[in-house]
């Protein structure tokens, strides 16, 4: 009976330390597809993304992270970067000099996040959740917790959008 309580406990304390040492957004990186997206601003509902490229996450040495997506605008393609700095949250980011903050947070179901973005916007405050996954495969699992997470922060789950994968384009200064 001993062994088996040593045994159990020295497994908690090593998923604990391992916990401790590599928080959830450092495992943050790398190519994710927009698999839905919801907003609870109306702003947000006139002009809902039809497609939406891969969006790459690059983490910086200084622990911040660089966000990266191309969109395609009357036949012109922009790259959108921005810098999400590191808080001393963790999971939390902030963009824009702190205007908005960006939660990120690990699901149950493997590779597949949510992003809880929150700020001013053309002087009006706004919430976008989005759900990332590696491929545009469907996971009916991740597509679950997210309806759950999106209704605890008080999203209308009818106003989730499932944006259509657009292949990233190259920008002509690339």
């Amino acid at each position: 009976m001993k062994v088996l309580f040593l045994t159990i406990a020295l497994s908690l304390f090593s998923i604990l330390q391992a916990l401790e040492s590599s928080p959830s957004e450092e495992q943050f990186e790398g190519t994710y597809i927009v698999k839905a997206i919801v907003a609870d601003s109306e702003f947000h509902g006139k002009k809902k993304p039809k497609e939406m490229s891969p969006l790459t996450i690059t983490r910086l040495n200084n622990g911040d992270l660089e966000a990266k997506f191309t969109i395609n605008k009357n036949g012109t393609c922009k790259e959108i970067k921005k810098i999400l700095e590191k808080t001393n949250k963790p999971g939390l980011f902030s963009k824009d000099k702190g205007k908005r903050q960006v939660l990120i947070e690990k699901m149950a179901v493997r590779d597949h996040w949510i992003l809880l973005c929150e700020g001013e916007l053309l002087g009006r405050h706004i919430r976008i959740a989005k759900l990332v996954g590696p491929d545009g495969e469907e996971n009916p699992q991740a597509f679950e917790e997210y309806k759950k997470f999106v209704s605890l922060k008080g999203f209308n789950e009818a106003k989730i959008n499932i944006p259509t994968q657009a292949e990233a384009c190259t920008p002509e200064h690339a």
